[in-house]
């Protein structure tokens, strides 16, 4: 039985029990697929009758976060009981975990590091989860994931020139003044620590891809990825000072 089949008949079953609500919801649903038929001009796909479902549930929610700024539970309540006649049509939305692990995939398979490339990526990820999710949740999922790349990818672009030009050159205790020798030993340290930074900027990368966008390890993955990118900063910083200063001496 086709989608329009079954609005049909459940609105011929709203009219017998005489179930108000559930009847002038699919009216209005009816309605809309109407204007969308006159579009299109040919007879509405499952698919596109899901579109004009999901359309509708859209404007719902957009006005039931007016009813409940404006204290009108009332309106509120009537939103509510037509959104969930609407999305009983819809298929089952998948949990947070589920949607995490589909676009981290998706992400990662597109090769998207950059949120100039945000649509490439969300169009993709759209069409994997087809329709079991929102726009909205996919795109919070995306920005996030697309964020702690730029970040790796910026912490990274910061810190390996510097290191890459720390010369490690054997020098003569007696040649260098005792200031200029723990300058030099200072620098090949900043060296040590920039590495760890980096692979902390890395590792925590990896650990928030593979980790619930909920859960302790999502925050801590976090967390070590701004250490890394903060201290990969200093490191550079601290090179440049390191570095006048050999050259006043």
């Amino acid at each position: 039985m086709s989608l329009s089949d079954q609005i049909t008949n459940a609105m011929k079953d709203a009219m017998k029990s005489k179930n108000n609500a559930t009847l002038s919801t699919l009216r209005l649903l009816r309605s809309a697929m109407k204007n969308k038929q006159i579009d299109v001009q040919h007879e509405l796909s499952d698919e596109e009758i899901l579109g004009v479902i999901r359309s509708q549930v859209k404007q719902l929610r957009d006005g039931l976060d007016s009813y409940e700024s404006a204290k009108r539970e009332d309106l509120a309540s009537q939103a509510r009981i037509e959104i969930a006649v609407l999305e009983a049509y819809l298929p089952k939305q998948i949990s947070d975990d589920e949607l995490t692990s589909i676009v981290k995939k998706v992400v990662e398979e597109s090769g998207v590091t950059s949120k100039q490339d945000m649509g490439k990526a969300m169009g993709m990820a759209m069409k994997v989860v087809q329709g079991r999710a929102d726009g909205t949740r996919v795109k919070q999922i995306v920005e996030s994931l697309l964020a702690v790349f730029v970040l790796m990818i910026v912490g990274v672009g910061i810190a390996f020139p510097a290191f890459a030009a720390i010369e490690i050159v054997p020098v003569s205790l007696q040649a260098y003044s005792f200031l200029e020798t723990g300058v030099r030993i200072f620098r090949v340290l900043l060296l040590l620590f920039g590495i760890l930074a980096v692979n902390m900027i890395l590792h925590g990368g990896f650990s928030y891809m593979i980790s619930s966008m909920r859960d302790e390890s999502h925050v801590k993955a976090w967390q070590k990825i701004m250490t890394g990118f903060i201290g990969s900063i200093a490191v550079v910083l601290l090179y440049g000072v390191s570095t006048v200063v050999i050259k006043v001496m």
